[in-house]
């Protein structure tokens, strides 16, 4: 059988010692397979994997994991590993959830409670100056150890449109107001559980009044300046590459 099952421990992913997946056919039968999803002809499954015989590294390789339909679903069973593994008593009245038999969801045997995976709604946003430059950011040091060019970003907030989050997030973290806000497109990103909408917006100034605690630095740069953005799989660098080639300009 061809079906992929992922074994996870805590934030790290275990792979056959050549770094690839785990196939059904490779595990003993005694193992209890939860369904997760399927791409194509192809079913993925979790499990608790033996490290004997395998090796576990951090979830992070799933950002640059080829072939990359693989990386995504990796990082996707990654999130709903966490879901169920954070899930399994109701916050409610403390029972112990069961897995609902219709739709994915924990359901509380005790007073009804459904629990589903958490979706964090949050924004991307290309900031373009009259200069046609672009404003590249570079978080702080509480965020983690991501230390390449990134864009403004933030979560929205309960009640908050996803356009009022952008002007809201780009003011926060820059001082700057924004208008011409155009949507580009949305991109789940499991990696912090969340929904990422990007957007590109103009501004008429450029002085910059940064949140130290979100933000390192903030520059302008040009189409043609040079960018540390790794890999291709993030929106990021999507909005990134499309402002280089030129696709999107300010007022455009």
């Amino acid at each position: 059988m061809t079906d992929i099952v992922f074994g996870y421990d805590g934030n790290n992913v275990i792979l056959k010692p050549d770094q690839t997946f785990f196939h059904y056919r490779d595990l003993d039968r005694r193992h209890s397979f939860v369904y997760l999803f399927s791409i194509d002809d192809t079913a993925f499954f979790l499990t608790d994997i033996p490290q004997e015989n395998a090796i576990s590294l951090n979830i992070n390789i799933a950002r640059n994991y080829e072939p990359k339909y693989l990386g995504y679903a990796c990082v996707t069973g990654w999130q709903l590993y966490n879901w169920r593994r954070t899930s399994k008593y109701c916050g409610s009245c403390g029972s112990r959830m069961i897995e609902d038999q219709k739709e994915r969801a924990m359901r509380c045997p005790g007073c009804g409670s459904l629990v589903y995976p958490r979706i964090n709604p949050a924004v991307i946003v290309g900031i373009i100056s009259k200069d046609n430059e672009i404003l590249v950011t570079q978080y702080a040091i509480r965020h983690g150890e991501y230390r390449h060019d990134a864009l403004v970003a933030g979560y929205a907030e309960i009640g908050e449109t996803i356009e009022d989050c952008v002007c809201r997030e780009v003011m926060e973290e820059t001082g700057l107001t924004v208008h011409n806000l155009r949507y580009f497109k949305s991109q789940p990103w499991s990696f912090s559980g969340s929904l990422l909408f990007g957007f590109f917006c103009d501004t008429d100034k450029k002085t910059l009044h940064l949140d130290h605690d979100e933000l390192k630095s903030a520059v302008w740069k040009k189409p043609d300046d040079s960018f540390d953005v790794p890999g291709t799989a993030s929106l990021t660098s999507e909005m990134i590459r499309i402002f280089r080639e030129g696709s999107v300009k300010y007022g455009l």
